[in-house]
């Protein structure tokens, strides 16, 4: 049976001490659920340290969608991707989930009073937060009429909703928390917002913005402020002298009239000197002399090794040597690193100390510890007998491609420009002389597809790495989770991606029928 997908989460981004730790705290009860919103998926949790008396607060975003899940926490830890206070959180709310206690039935909303959280007004927010059809109804009633405005200050809105003749009394206001409290005695207690709110938001969103209770809310003693740079204030005639705009919620000051003028702040007179003294003789200023850059004494390096058989038929190795004088590359030999045992990284910078963490999750036996987790064979992978020359299960081929993306994804993303990365071809000794020099890009590389028609389709992928188009087979890595091409390394996007590449190899084309091109456009090629 395969794992949940939070406690899948811990175990794919986790290390061994990050795990242990994180099913010590959940354990003893040291996660402690404090809020939890259905609607939009997310949950917070009050985590207390297993080493110190220290609570930290861990937000679990989209936690019921795979893909989006995400979570942040209030300790320093920055060694891996979550620390152990995030996974016992998690452990916490899978717990909370096999038990029920998280499966609220049906919600009443009581429109007298309904909290919206949403920092601004937001078209997405709106659209989750109240029917289908109430979202239509508003825009059509928009078209023809407008909700009349009574009073517009203070970050608080009162509006006046004429309905089939019924008129509705609306209130919006922020709260402590900068989310919304509204009221309205329409009846709708299925949804958080009723259809009077619903039109009042969206006549105030296309009339003024998102930001609109932000630019009604009292920001006197700031508009002061910044008028006290000219001589100004707000008890002044400001009319074509000034102007207020308002970006992400905070005031900046337009001056109208060119002819005023910043007022120099005066400088304090200095006091009369009590005594003079004699002024002594010039000397010439010395010339500081520039301190010398040190270059750190070991540069970590990166190698994809091509000569594995078996899928993903490459590994990523880690060498060091004596950087060059430029600091983009070795000075001399460089020397295969054993980083599956302790390093010391005294001798690192910052990037390649973090680099190092990332490349031992990259290593076959990370990879097989995932594999023996999430396959069918869970708990005997490790015992199973394997030959490079013999191909994997799909499902295995799927699950490392699962494991492997994202990690590559952020090597590419967050060390490609500063890293030192070469590649060693397939049936290549491992020596300085055979590695060759790769340049890893930023931008991802994505599939483009070329469609032409007879009496069938001819789908034809192309491959757009950085600026330049490129056939599928111009691939000079042996494997689909990369492309390579002329010394450059373009990673893709997501595994849905490599799935669908993965369809056209090697030729980079594929021949759909007439009957079945409507599914297949659907779902292989509009996605």
């Amino acid at each position: 049976m395969a794992l949940p997908h939070l406690v899948k989460y811990v175990y794919t981004h986790g290390t061994d001490e990050v795990i242990k730790r994180g099913k010590k705290i959940h354990a003893i009860g040291y996660v402690e659920l404090v809020e939890y919103d259905e609607l939009f998926g997310t949950a917070t949790f009050r985590v207390k340290d297993d080493s110190y008396s220290t609570f930290y607060k861990v937000y679990i975003h989209h936690f019921r969608d795979p893909k989006a899940t995400s979570l942040r926490c209030g300790c320093p830890y920055n060694l891996g991707d979550i620390c152990r206070h995030e996974a016992a959180a998690l452990f916490q709310l899978q717990e909370l989930l096999d038990r029920g206690h998280l499966q609220t039935g049906h919600i009443r909303y009581d429109q007298r009073h309904t909290v919206v959280k949403m920092k601004s007004i937001d078209l997405k927010h709106l659209r989750l937060l109240c029917a289908a059809e109430t979202l239509v109804q508003a825009e059509t009633f928009l078209r023809t009429h407008k909700a009349v405005i009574e009073y517009a200050e203070n970050e608080t809105v009162k509006a006046q909703v004429t309905l089939e003749g019924e008129v509705y009394d609306v209130l919006i206001k922020k709260n402590e928390e900068r989310n919304f409290d509204t009221s309205c005695e329409y009846e709708d207690s299925d949804h958080p917002l009723c259809l009077p709110k619903v039109i009042v938001f969206l006549q105030l969103l296309n009339t003024y913005g998102a930001g609109y209770f932000d630019s009604i809310r009292n920001w006197d003693k700031e508009k002061n402020k910044l008028l006290e740079a000219y001589g100004y204030s707000l008890k002044d005639d400001l009319k074509g002298k000034f102007e207020f705009t308002y970006q992400e919620g905070k005031p900046f000051l337009r001056v109208l009239d060119a002819t005023i003028k910043r007022v120099a702040t005066p400088v304090p007179s200095a006091r009369q000197a009590l005594r003079t003294f004699p002024t002594p003789a010039p000397s010439l200023p010395e010339v500081p002399i520039a301190p010398a850059v040190s270059l750190p004494d070991q540069r970590l390096g990166v190698v994809f090794n091509f000569n594995k058989k078996s899928f993903p038929r490459f590994s990523v190795d880690a060498v060091i040597g004596e950087p060059n004088e430029e600091n983009d590359g070795f000075a001399g030999n460089v020397e295969k690193l054993d980083i599956a045992r302790f390093v010391n990284t005294d001798t690192f910078n910052d990037s390649d100390a973090a680099l190092l963490q990332l490349l031992r999750k990259l290593q076959d036996a990370e990879i097989n510890k995932y594999v023996n987790r999430n396959s069918p064979f869970s708990g005997i992978w490790e015992n199973i007998l394997h030959h490079e020359a013999d191909d994997l299960p799909e499902e295995t081929k799927d699950l490392i491609t699962e494991y492997l993306q994202p990690k590559l994804h952020r090597l590419f993303q967050e060390f490609g420009s500063q890293a030192l990365v070469y590649t060693l071809a397939s049936g290549k000794a491992f020596k300085t002389a055979q590695l060759q020099p790769l340049q890893l890009q930023t931008t991802e590389a994505y599939p483009l597809f070329h469609i032409k028609k007879n009496s069938h389709y001819v789908v034809h992928c192309k491959v757009k790495a950085g600026i330049t188009e490129l056939d599928l087979s111009d691939n000079e890595a042996p494997t689909p989770l990369l492309f390579f091409y002329n010394h450059q390394g373009f990673c893709w996007k997501n595994k849905e991606t490599i799935l669908l590449i993965e369809q056209f190899r090697p030729t980079g084309k594929m021949v759909i029928n007439s009957t079945n091109w409507k599914q297949q456009l659907q779902e292989m090629i509009l996605p």
